[in-house]
């Protein structure tokens, strides 16, 4: 009975349960209609590198997907079409018929999945996320027929910017990290 309600006051907040999407997109009145077929998805972190007097810090992931499904809903240039939390809760931003703009170079023919975590490495990703990420994904194929598994790939594929912190020069974008085992899910993906 608890868990009725529970679901009951979620979807009149236009929420859903872990590991279904049924939330309202946000953020399509500052997004473009595509013009170009999808055929790739692009993975990220929401945590990511900087430097701090000298030091390289992670910028942390704190809240669920709620909490950065609003943040990029108020965000003036970036986006992002899917949030995966921790629990395994899935929220869109963008509809897929727009683009994000969330990989540089890369938007106008990918889907963004912003998963949140750490991207430092040391911030796992748990299986509920994970289980959720490729039911996600599944679903995101089946409406994209061109995105072949070898296009589901890390933002960290595509961008190579650097900056220097501490004398160093230290990658940019390094989601979704090294914890992210990107070869992991793509075989999840394909024994379904």
């Amino acid at each position: 009975m608890h868990r009725m309600r529970a679901a009951a006051l979620l979807a009149a907040l236009g929420l859903t349960v872990a590991g279904q999407r049924e939330a309202p997109a946000v953020g399509n009145d500052r997004a473009a209609h595509r013009t170009s077929p999808v055929d790739m998805i692009v993975l990220h972190t929401i945590g990511g590198p900087h430097c701090r007097h000298g030091r390289l810090v992670f910028s942390g992931a704190p809240g669920d997907a709620r909490r950065w499904q609003a943040f990029f809903a108020q965000a003036e240039v970036i986006g992002i079409h899917h949030v995966v939390d921790r629990a395994g809760l899935v929220l869109s931003g963008i509809t897929e018929d727009r683009v994000a703009n969330h990989a540089r170079g890369h938007n106008q023919r990918s889907i963004g999945i912003e998963l949140v975590n750490d991207g430092d490495g040391r911030d796992p990703f748990t299986a509920a996320q994970m289980n959720s990420l490729t039911r996600l994904i599944q679903a995101i194929i089946e409406r994209h027929p061109s995105i072949t598994l070898s296009r589901v790939v890390r933002h960290s594929d595509l961008d190579d910017r650097h900056f220097i912190c501490g004398g160093r020069r230290v990658k940019l974008k390094q989601d979704p990290g090294p914890a992210f085992d990107l070869e992991g899910l793509r075989e999840r993906l394909q024994r379904r």
